[in-house]
């Protein structure tokens, strides 16, 4: 029989002492040498894993695997569960709500630049044409109701102008 992406995550989680998110299996899986035995093409294996990690645990009763917390999933072996103490799980769910997303250091609009200098340079998103690009600030708009969201960010226009006398 063929070494599985279950296989490989029961062999990390014998090895590990704390729940673990199917990422963090694939990275250790990695380090140890044993993704080599999965026979995959994917580009994206780690998913896989994950996939199949979510579906054993949903859909067989007989799973050797738990899933111990949400956002981000972790697993851990179900003849292990006990090893897990309450006041363990709590700290992994604190640990995980202390990390803050990142935020921007940017606007919308301070991209603007960019994507006019893009439309406008950009021979192939142009085609050869010069696109003469508008920032309309919607927050001035005086639409309301189902108009409201009508006015774009940036407009772009093509004037095709003819210079000379053509016969």
């Amino acid at each position: 029989m063929a070494y599985s992406f279950l296989d490989l995550a029961r062999e990390i989680l014998k090895s590990t002492s704390a729940p673990l998110t199917y990422q963090q299996m694939w990275e250790a899986g990695k380090v140890a040498g044993l993704t080599e035995k999965v026979k995959t093409k994917g580009k994206t294996p780690w998913h896989t894993l994950g996939a199949q990690m979510y579906v054993d645990v949903r859909d067989n009763p007989n799973s050797d695997f738990v899933k111990v917390s949400k956002r981000p999933a972790r697993f851990f072996l179900k003849n292990r569960q006990s090893e897990l103490t309450d006041a363990f799980l709590q700290k992994i769910d604190i640990e995980e709500a202390k990390e803050p997303e990142p935020k921007t250091a940017y606007q919308e609009r301070d991209l603007h630049p960019l994507v006019s200098y893009f439309a406008y340079a950009n021979p192939s998103f142009s085609r050869g044409r010069s696109i003469f690009t508008k920032t309309i600030f919607h927050a001035k708009s005086k639409r309301k109701g189902y108009n409201e969201w009508l006015h774009p960010d940036v407009v772009g226009v093509y004037l095709p102008l003819m210079i000379g006398n053509k016969k």
